[in-house]
């Protein structure tokens, strides 16, 4: 299908300039964008679209158009080429958008630039892409054009152009269209591929996992050579499942991401990395994941299958919804622990389980407080893709130090219990903790009041030096409190 935008010179003899969108003048991917936002706002279309790409990729393309609409403002486009083409304009040359996208939604992203005489898109039928993409440029211009691409496919039509402009072309597509000896220009990759996409993974994030052995400290068991063993284990099958969960999340939240301030750096948003690199090494995870999983126990899989559904379900749906979403974070880092008591086979604790819910729920208030702070600081009345207004803040800090001070209770609590004299000489001295413990939450929340939280609370409380010295206080308690050091002096 073609359409004129804009007309051309009529006097211009340029040779006509063929530009594909896909990978090229975009550094994203329009099918896997649009596919995406169609997952995350109706997910059980999912369901439809084999049947779709049973009638051809090109059908695929204009239902799943037809059903979700993307900002093409916030697309991320090759800076680079787009000045090239802005000087090319400037010089009376017609430029052609041509891609295997659907057309109706290149029409979309061609307008807004204002560049383009002309835009061929796949129609419903015709899939535009390679031998099909060449006929239809050939109908269009004749003989004589230049094309800019990046992908194998269009190998067939640099062989038939006159000259070939190579963008983000990978080192073995470009050893191949060189062979036809009409290489133009060559615009260097803007995707900085499998280091970016490693970043993606968020392997810093894997420090919550170290909430898996916290079962086997508390019981003292963490010496134990099966218990630890098994612990670690559960750590990196965790760690490949959370590094999956997050690369599901920032491939679904790419819009709401770029119109972050900050989070429209990350790979995927800013178009660094490709999406399909993010699929492929997604699926990876998940595979490592159960391959570790399944040397731990039947149990412990079942944990993380757990954990897998409910974050997907928070990506999908549930991080929409007012409160509903902090207790959902809650719950994810609560079920870290569970998973530390399945792998090791150590029984539930009550206060432990009690203790990590209500502190965890104070680091999930943290982050969303975080979040509301940053958008009223850039004038935004309303979180995107969040059920919350900047006015919230005031109720979810509320809740998030009562949260915080509740754990504090739930340990003084299991401080004067029974189960304590088991596992201490001298219990009373566990009350150390308890000051410890309460200038760790005060001092969050003023810091996030002071809009000086990162979007990740727990991070933030790894990365800060003044966290050293309260887990030190806090091992000596507990060393104090565990130990009989009258055994190494008279």
């Amino acid at each position: 299908m073609e359409a004129r935008i804009k007309r051309s010179d009529p006097q211009s003899e340029n040779v006509p300039l063929v530009v594909d969108l896909d990978g090229t003048l975009l550094r994203t991917d329009l099918l896997l964008e649009s596919a995406l936002r169609l997952i995350k706002q109706k997910p059980w279309l999912i369901l439809f679209m084999p049947l779709w790409l049973l009638r051809g990729r090109a059908y695929l393309k204009r239902k799943i158009f037809q059903r979700v609409q993307i900002d093409v403002s916030l697309l991320p486009p090759n800076e680079e080429l787009l000045a090239w083409l802005r000087d090319e304009k400037s010089r009376g040359r017609r430029l052609i958008l041509a891609t295997a996208s659907d057309y109706e939604q290149a029409c979309s992203v061609a307008e807004p630039f204002g560049l383009f005489d002309t835009v061929l898109g796949s129609d419903g039928q015709r899939n535009l892409k390679g031998p099909e993409k060449l006929k239809t440029i050939v109908d269009v211009c004749g003989e004589a054009f230049d094309y800019a691409g990046n992908s194998r496919a269009d190998l067939a039509i640099w062989r038939g152009c006159r000259q070939a402009i190579l963008v983000n072309a990978s080192r073995g597509v470009e050893r191949s269209a060189r062979r036809a000896g009409n290489v133009f220009r060559v615009f260097p990759p803007a995707f900085t591929g499998f280091r970016d996409a490693l970043r993606a993974m968020r392997f810093y994030q894997w420090v919550k996992n170290l909430l898996l052995f916290v079962p086997a400290i508390t019981s003292h068991t963490i010496f134990d050579g099966s218990i630890l063993s098994n612990g670690t284990l559960a750590f990196f099958a965790f760690g490949f499942a959370a590094s999956a969960a997050y690369i599901l999340n920032d491939l679904l939240d790419l819009e709401e991401d770029r119109r972050h301030s900050t989070k429209k750096q990350r790979p995927f948003a800013s178009g660094r990395t490709f999406i399909g690199s993010g699929i492929v090494l997604g699926v990876a995870s998940l595979a490592a994941s159960a391959v570790i999983a399944s040397l731990v126990s039947g149990t412990f899989v079942s944990a993380l299958i757990t954990y897998l559904i409910l974050t997907s379900l928070y990506s999908l749906l549930l991080k929409r919804f007012l409160v509903i979403d902090v207790l959902v974070l809650a719950l994810l880092y609560t079920l870290r622990v569970i998973a530390g008591h399945l792998a090791t086979g150590i029984p539930f604790s009550f206060w432990l389980l009690s203790f990590a819910f209500f502190l965890s729920l104070s680091l999930a208030f943290a982050k969303r407080a975080a979040d509301l702070i940053q958008h009223r600081h850039d004038n935004q009345k309303v979180l995107p893709g969040r059920g919350y207004v900047t006015t919230d803040l005031d109720p979810v800090c509320i809740a998030g130090m009562c949260s915080g001070f509740l754990s504090s209770l739930v340990l003084a609590l299991y401080i004067n219990s029974d189960s304590v004299q088991l596992l201490y000489r001298r219990p009373a001295l566990l009350w150390g903790l308890q000051p410890i413990l309460l200038y760790y939450v005060t001092r969050l929340w003023m810091i996030c009041r002071r809009g000086e939280l990162t979007d990740d609370p727990l991070l933030y409380t790894v990365s800060a030096p003044s966290t050293y010295g309260a887990a030190f206080l806090a091992i000596v308690v507990l060393l104090a409190a565990t130990f009989d050091f009258r055994v190494f002096w008279p």
